[in-house]
């Protein structure tokens, strides 16, 4: 796989603390538009740390640079522990707003494919409270699909997908991350991606690896 030759983010020596404790040390790396990156590492390795603190790049403007970027401000989206959804309105209102925050239009070709890939369009209408785990997750995948555009932040967002279910999100985010970087926390060694991976491995708040992998 062929990826542009200018990195779209740099992270370069990033070091992160809460209270006394450092969490990140001298973290360093970059990501290119068209790669998928596996974050991996024990809990408390930083892994979560790590993306919240690339979603609020802003406050590590030292650290941070995000070199090709096809807007002034880059597009970043994140699906963490938290889903990010609100249970009282419906799946399509989730959308609709999600997206006006991020400014992008709501296109019906776009979310209706997303949407069928993952069983969820005749569930469109119905407000998120009467969904399943393994739908919510669903759900907040497609929203974090359809909001980012240079960069997507992924915490295990595979949680509560059955076989069939996780094969379609590995289809689909193969397909989207074409087009952006995606940087995906997990633990699973066995993800059956079709085509190249780069492992990153943090290891008491350490880059000990970075590694490619063919499927």
């Amino acid at each position: 796989m062929t990826f542009n030759e200018q990195a779209l983010f740099v992270c370069k020596n990033l070091s992160y603390s809460i209270g006394k404790k450092r969490i990140l040390k001298q973290i360093s790396f970059s990501l290119f538009r068209g790669e998928l990156v596996l974050l991996r590492g024990d809990n408390g390795a930083g892994k979560t740390t790590l993306l919240r603190a690339i979603l609020n790049h802003e406050r590590h403007k030292d650290s941070f640079s995000f070199m090709n970027s096809e807007s002034t401000k880059p597009r970043i989206s994140y699906l963490g522990h938290e889903l990010g959804l609100y249970t009282s309105l419906s799946l399509e209102e989730n959308l609709r707003y999600f997206l006006s925050i991020a400014k992008m239009e709501y296109s019906k070709d776009k979310v209706g494919a997303l949407l069928k890939s993952f069983q969820l369009w005749a569930r469109k209408q119905d407000p998120i409270f009467t969904f399943s785990r393994g739908m919510r997750q669903k759900a907040a995948l497609v929203r974090a699909l359809l909001t980012g555009g240079d960069l997507i932040l992924l915490d295990e967002p595979f949680t509560a997908f059955d076989q069939s279910g996780l094969e379609t999100a590995v289809r689909v985010l193969e397909e989207y991350s074409l087009n952006s970087a995606v940087l995906l926390v997990t633990h699973d060694p066995h993800i059956p991606f079709s085509r190249e991976t780069k492992s990153l491995t943090l290891k008491e708040g350490n880059l000990e690896t970075s590694v490619l992998s063919a499927p």
